[in-house]
């Protein structure tokens, strides 16, 4: 998983600079490139609450520390719904629908990147 995770931070630092340099050489696509922006951080975090809980779940599963009730899925709605409103305050600086793709990219980052650890170890 820890290979898994580190392989899909790297994309994920790829992709938000590209968005970057996007953002530095073309002005016109500045609101769809913050928008971008704004959604891949938010994707990363979730990916980061998301591993932290599948961790949670497999230690008390394995019964080695205590059984742990929280917002699992309900942090990471937030997350997007925060992404949302800000991209809906602020429609001069950020796009929505730009935001709300850049939300759901890091699944498929994870995705392509079990897929390509699992094909190199096979």
């Amino acid at each position: 998983m820890d290979n898994i995770m580190k392989t899909a931070v790297r994309v994920l630092l790829y992709l938000l600079a590209a968005c970057l340099l996007v953002w530095a050489l073309a002005p016109e696509w500045r609101i769809v490139t913050l928008g971008l922006l704004l959604g891949l951080a938010a994707s990363s975090m979730n990916a980061f609450l998301l591993r932290r809980r599948v961790e949670m779940v497999t230690h008390g599963a394995a019964g080695t520390g205590p059984r742990k009730m929280g917002l699992g899925l309900g942090s990471r709605i937030a997350t997007v719904l925060l992404v949302a409103m800000i991209a809906y305050r602020f429609p001069e600086k950020f796009s929505m629908p730009a935001a709300l793709i850049g939300c759901m990219v890091m699944p498929f980052i994870l995705l392509a990147a079990a897929y390509i650890h699992n094909k190199r170890q096979s």
